[in-house]
């Protein structure tokens, strides 16, 4: 069959479904829809959602025997894995993951619908249209005897225990397995199917013995024997090898042994139990991959003499993305709950995905994880980014169900637990609590050294990726990753789950790797108003980061560095990118950031008292943001406006405290600003008042009132003097009005603020000017002698030098105590990166749309051009002269 005949073939198909009531016995109809060869494409093309949707409102009879059949096809592949059987299978899978979104929008997070949660769950009966027209209940049992029909002839599939799901249910032993659950480990069946998305294997193939010491002190006795033997007869060849081979085994376990010093080390320092005083249990839950051959890369959880198909396993991508895509669809509850009602326990989907007996679970994690920390997108050649890659779509689906996976549940146990055999496991009694997850035990328990240094260096290479992809000397020589926002979220998630992944990164690592590609996307997401998500996510990382001491310290490491955007030229350290990054944003960023600088001026207090020396750029770019945030346009914008002020007093504080020797620019750019700094340490209410009405007027102490009604557009129209620019850029004109550039009065000047004496107190209570005060009264006088005596001419290198010269030591207050602000977890940042994490797979799922954006509630969905309302009513299946989108 041509591909326009098997189009059109499954055209007609899917409209008689839509028109007419269709017999779940009526083999012949069923049958041929199946084998009728379809792309994935032509699948959500003749699928429209509108027609979706009716099938499932009016003819849910004919949804009802769709879904239960195409997941029947799917246990049938698990059960017998024939490749003649893949093309159908395939078929079935695009089906489901077109359909499902529509069923959960009234499951469980959804609308709710009895004949869908009769359908998924089997907890009420299904209302399906007899032989004769009327409408009657069917049990679920007649449900499962089609399943069981499909699979080995067993009238009574689910009902014995045999089915999709390998390892137990939680349900009872008698009671019929649910489709929900049957789809979704069906699904992840597939992922490790034989020649379908993975190499033929046997059980036990690709094992290596593990750590058994006794097996290899009994080697190693009995070479040593040997050896002697031999020696004794003059020596050989043979016992030279196996001298050899002996050191080699002494070598790997003075290896072992040093790594797992160094992890109890580890554990220590963020409160952890050794190894040694790991909790053993009989039996539990594995948390191993068995067996470690199908696991997809090398990497994490996998021992180094394991068999693992690497590369080659590359040809059952494709198959592999059409699988993830279903499990991905199956897993989008979330999307159909609005933010503020949503429960992370509340999906039974999730659930179900995430238990302890879901088949290949842990298999499944290490894939994901391994798939992603492994690519290189430099890897491919040359020309590379202009050629479909189905294994970056692999490496994208990966992050995205990983970061799905590991976002509901409650957060795993970090303490680790073992078997008589040494291996880890979760014991039973843990993995029955209500909100276990298998995948974030899994995380939480990452304890290897090697395997956080491969996470790490994966995650940051992926993320250089975004700036080093386009500052090529050939253009397009080096592939750029479009899955980077879901890269910084799981980046964030092992930062959360696993404690010992944070100490790891600030000991062990560079942390360098990571503050580049973010501080690059945040400068080039400054200003488009569909990027505030991304800008939120790189400083919610930054501020993570910068609780830990020695994240400011490892700031100071050389950027060399040049990335392809108009940031300035400047020699110095990762400390200074930050601080240049977070100007650029507060000066020429969009309005909707100003939320976030409180969260940039924190970051920089909690580095500042480590920053050892403060490049000229950053000097001047710190001293200019404190100069424009003093201005009486901002300072008296509302009554906590000087909050910004206090906060960059502090990193001036910190450094002249306690990095003062290094710090000469940072020095004289203040002094050259001493007017500023000596103003507003002296002010006065009258002059507050005066400089109030100057800047805003009496007409803007009542909002909206009066002809002279204007508004603040951004930071970026303000000079560095603080001084408003033309007001042919300032005024209301609703011809050139952006919403993402603008702001009224309302929301950066509080109604009728005006300076008072409670304010005044606060604000000369809340700067802390004394070190500045000091550190002026002593070397303004000091650099006025040193100019004097030359005449006023003078090279500012000669002033440098002077003030590294000159000691503060008894000069200074008492260095005050150095305050770290940390982050601190809470349901609304939680909340925040689920609904993020969710926006970014709607967004990046527009070619092939999975979801459809009417019916989502989690976040709003805005398209231009677009009124969801507004669709055709006419036609439910696409036809042929219609353009896909």
């Amino acid at each position: 069959m041509g591909a326009s005949a098997s189009r059109e073939k499954f055209r007609e198909s899917f409209t008689e479904l839509i028109d007419s009531d269709i017999s779940p016995d009526d083999a012949e109809f069923w049958d041929e829809l199946w084998k009728i060869p379809s792309s994935a494409e032509e699948v959500f093309e003749l699928i429209s959602p509108r027609s979706a949707r009716f099938l499932r409102d009016e003819r849910f009879d004919n949804l009802a025997t769709l879904f239960t059949q195409a997941t029947a096809q799917l246990c049938q592949i698990v059960e017998t894995p024939y490749s003649i059987y893949f093309d159908q299978a395939l078929n079935c899978v695009r089906v489901l993951t077109r359909v499902l979104p529509f069923l959960l929008e009234k499951g469980d997070l959804g609308t709710g619908d009895e004949n869908v949660e009769s359908l998924c769950w089997g907890t009420g009966e299904p209302l399906v249209d007899s032989i004769d027209g009327d409408r009657t209940a069917v049990s679920a049992a007649y449900r499962d005897s089609i399943v069981g029909k499909l699979i080995g002839g067993d009238d009574k599939y689910g009902a014995g225990g045999s089915g999709g799901g390998s390892g137990g249910s939680a349900l009872d032993d008698d009671a019929p397995e649910p489709l929900a659950l049957l789809a979704i480990h069906a699904a992840m069946h597939m992922l490790f199917l034989p020649q379908f998305t993975c190499d033929f294997y046997e059980e036990g193939e690709g094992e290596d013995d593990g750590d058994d010491n006794s097996n290899s002190a009994s080697d190693d006795s009995h070479s040593s024997g040997e050896s002697r033997s031999r020696s004794r007869k003059g020596g050989s060849k043979e016992g030279f090898l196996a001298r050899v081979e002996r050191r080699a085994r002494e070598e790997e376990q003075a290896e072992k042994e040093a790594e797992e010093k160094e992890d109890n080390i580890m554990k220590k320092e963020v409160g952890l139990k050794s190894n040694s005083k790991a909790r053993y249990v009989a039996s539990g839950i594995l948390l191993q991959p068995k067996p470690a051959c199908i696991v997809w890369n090398k990497g994490c959880g996998v021992k180094s003499k394991t068999s693992i198909q690497d590369s080659n396993g590359r040809k059952f991508d494709k198959n592999r993305v059409e699988v993830l895509r279903l499990l991905l669809s199956a897993c989008c509850d979330p999307l159909y709950t609005m933010a503020e009602d949503y429960n992370p326990l509340a999906s039974r989907w999730l659930s179900v995905a995430t238990a302890a007996d879901a088949p290949n679970a842990i298999c499944l994690f290490y894939s994901l994880l391994n798939t992603i920390v492994t690519y290189d997108p430099k890897s491919g050649l040359t020309g590379g980014a202009f050629a479909p890659d189905a294994h970056a779509k692999v490496v994208g689906l990966s992050a995205q169900l990983l970061c799905v996976l590991l976002d509901c549940g409650l957060p795993g146990n970090p303490e680790m637990c073992k078997n008589d055999d040494e291996e880890a496991i979760v014991d039973f009694g843990e993995a029955a609590k209500t909100g276990f997850t298998i995948f974030r035990t899994t995380l939480s328990r990452i304890t290897s050294s090697k395997e956080l240094t491969l996470i790490y260096d994966g995650l940051t290479r992926l993320l250089r990726n975004v700036h080093e992809s386009g500052n090529t000397l050939l253009p397009g020589s080096t592939k750029g990753i479009q899955c980077y926002q879901e890269i910084l979220v799981l980046f964030w998630k092992i930062l959360d789950e696993n404690p010992l992944f944070m100490n790891h990164v600030m000991t062990k690592c560079d942390v360098s790797k990571i503050v580049t590609p973010v501080c690059y996307i945040l400068y080039q997401s400054r200003k488009d108003p569909t990027r505030i998500g991304l800008v939120h996510i790189c400083t919610f990382l930054l501020l993570k980061l910068s609780g830990e001491r020695s994240f400011g310290v490892g700031l100071n490491k050389p950027y060399d560095t040049k990335l392809p955007c108009d940031m300035p030229l400047f020699t110095g350290g990762h400390a200074d990118l930050i601080s240049i990054t977070f100007h650029k944003l507060v000066v020429n960023g969009s309005i909707q950031l100003v939320p976030l600088y409180s969260c940039f001026l924190t970051i920089l207090c909690n580095i500042s008292p480590y920053w050892r020396k403060m490049s000229l750029v950053g000097a001047v770019k710190m001293v200019n943001l404190f100069e424009l945030l003093a201005s009486p346009k901002f300072l008296f914008s509302n009554y906590r406006a000087y909050h910004h002020l206090a906060q960059l007093l502090e990193i001036f504080n910190n450094i002249i405290q306690y990095q003062y020797h290094d710090n000469q620019h940072l020095v004289y750019a203040i002094i050259r600003r001493k007017d500023t700094f000596g103003k507003l340490a002296t002010l006065s209410l009258s002059r507050a008042k005066n400089l109030y009405l100057k800047a805003y007027g009496d007409h803007l102490i009542a909002i909206g009132k009066g002809p002279g009604h204007k508004k603040i557009v951004s930071m970026k129209h303000v000079d560095e003097a603080g001084k408003s620019m033309s007001d042919m850029h300032l005024n209301d004109n609703h011809d050139h009005d952006h919403d993402d550039d603008s702001l009224d009065e309302e929301t950066l000047l509080e109604k009728n603020f005006e300076p008072t004496d409670a304010w005044l107190a606060e604000f000369k209570d809340k700067m802390p000017f004394e070190t500045i005060t000091r550190l002026l009264q002593h070397l303004v006088p000091v650099i006025d002698d040193v100019i004097a005596r030359v005449d006023g001419v003078i090279d500012e290198k000669v002033i440098l030098d002077v003030l590294k010269d000159v000691t503060m030591v008894g000069l200074l207050p008492v260095p005050h105590p150095i305050v770290i602000r940390k982050y601190q977890p809470n349901q609304f940042t939680a909340l925040w990166f689920t609904a993020y994490l969710w926006g970014v797979i709607y967004v990046n799922h527009q070619s092939l749309p999975i979801f459809d954006g009417k019916a989502i509630k989690l976040f709003r969905v805005s398209v231009d051009g677009l009124d969801y309302d507004d669709e055709d009513d006419d036609d439910l299946v696409q036809s042929d002269d219609e353009d896909y989108d």
